[in-house]
């Protein structure tokens, strides 16, 4: 949950690109963020396609607002209703 706070990248998706550089090659990475935020990471499919473009091997997103093991009252937009967790493998 730190990506969508730093002030000085625009573009957001350069940061995760550099948290991905440090990840060894066949490691697995998770990252938690307010990645349903399309104001903030646009739309989820091209976030998606942008990151295998990276090379990284496996790559998905879990949407928490349509998750069970979130309650209900935490899924709004103001909550955790734009937080997703991506993970995937180098």
């Amino acid at each position: 949950m730190v990506f969508h706070e730093v002030r000085d990248v625009r573009d957001k998706k350069k940061l995760i690109k550099e948290a991905l550089r440090v990840v060894k090659k066949g490691g697995w990475f998770v990252f938690q963020d307010l990645f349903l935020w399309k104001q903030v990471y646009g739309e989820v499919d091209d976030l998606l396609e942008k990151i295998r473009g990276w090379g990284i091997e496996t790559v998905e997103l879990v949407d928490t607002s349509a998750s069970d093991f979130i309650p209900q009252a935490l899924k709004l937009p103001f909550m955790l209703g734009t937080v997703g967790i991506l993970y995937g493998r180098k």
